[in-house]
């Protein structure tokens, strides 16, 4: 059986380091959908830079999602 995969949707998901907190950790994130799914790694990178300069706590990592729908090939 094969199986093809479709891209529905690429995000930008940002991690911010908040401190301790209790003794722990504190990371929140936040993803951004609706990227344009032929943006390259580059271009996704340089938006996070953009991004976390304009925010409190500043970014800690960037990740790039995608979602994909699987199908039979017929």
């Amino acid at each position: 059986m094969a199986v093809t995969a479709n891209v529905k949707s690429v995000g930008l998901k940002i991690v911010s380091n908040y401190g301790e907190e209790n003794g722990k950790i504190v990371k929140k994130s936040k993803t951004y959908s609706d990227v344009k799914s032929d943006a390259t790694n580059e271009s996704i990178y340089n938006t996070y830079k953009l991004i976390k300069n304009m925010q409190e706590p500043v970014g800690e990592s960037c990740t790039k999602t995608i979602a994909e729908e699987l199908m039979d090939v017929a």
